[in-house]
């Protein structure tokens, strides 16, 4: 009953990709309502793109104490494909 890593930390562009390890079903759900995936059942997965640089809470729609945050930070350089 808890996201695991608690604080994750991505770039925009990026693949996120939660799986359910639990026995009962879960969301991840952006506090802000920006996006949601569907009810996952132990070992579903749902997939997301990371957006815009920046900071907010996601918690599951049906255990809302369970709630983790998500960094898309800036690109600070060049990857390495546009060197």
């Amino acid at each position: 009953m808890a996201f695991h890593p608690p604080d994750l930390q991505v770039s925009p562009g990026d693949t996120i990709v939660w799986i359910n390890r639990d026995f009962v079903p879960h969301t991840a759900t952006a506090r802000d309502s920006a996006w949601t995936s569907p009810p996952l059942a132990r070992d579903e997965r749902w997939r997301m793109v990371a957006g815009a640089p920046g900071t907010g809470t996601y918690i599951c729609a049906f255990h809302p104490v369970m709630e983790a945050r998500l960094v898309v930070e800036a690109s600070s350089s060049a990857s390495e494909s546009d060197r």
